[in-house]
């Protein structure tokens, strides 16, 4: 807005600005690179330097002070590098969501197993049981015969 009210209170010192190598181009509001420009009416901002729309006088409105440009770059790079540390964490939360699940699986194949040796374990203690109480048997039918032929014997 401060570019269209004092339009002609600010002269071009080029048609467009130049980016520093690594730094990206500060772009107005019309997608294209936006001009800079110097402050030169005799105000406390006079010197300064601003970054303005390139198709003044027909401008977008973009208007930004280049000194505050360097520390909105300062602020991208910190949010490209934060976001480069996000897809990291989430790259890492996806491995080991899929570990998760991977270990619930196992744990449910562990839990089928444990139930299976359960019921095996079951069948076995009562096949024991059964052998036990045969056991159990034969030596009462066992005693059973010793004390018939005793008690024939001392009968006879």
């Amino acid at each position: 807005m401060a570019s269209q009210n004092s339009g002609d209170s600010l002269s071009a010192s080029g048609a467009r600005s130049r980016s520093r190598s690594s730094v990206p181009p500060v772009k107005c509001y019309h997608d294209d690179v936006a001009s800079i420009r110097t402050v030169r009416v005799n105000c406390p901002t006079q010197g300064r330097r601003i970054y303005g729309c390139s198709h003044y006088p027909r401008t977008c409105g973009f208007f930004k002070w280049a000194d505050e440009v360097d520390n909105v770059l300062d602020l991208q790079m910190l949010a490209i590098e934060k976001d480069t540390k996000i897809s990291k964490l989430e790259y890492e939360r996806d491995v080991l969501k899929g570990k998760v699940k991977k270990l619930k699986q196992t744990t449910i194949e562990l839990e089928d197993q444990v139930a299976e040796l359960a019921i095996e374990n079951s069948e076995k203690f009562h096949a024991m049981e059964i052998v036990e109480a045969d056991k159990k048997l034969c030596i009462m039918l066992f005693m059973s015969k010793v004390f018939f032929f005793a008690f024939v014997f001392l009968f006879k």
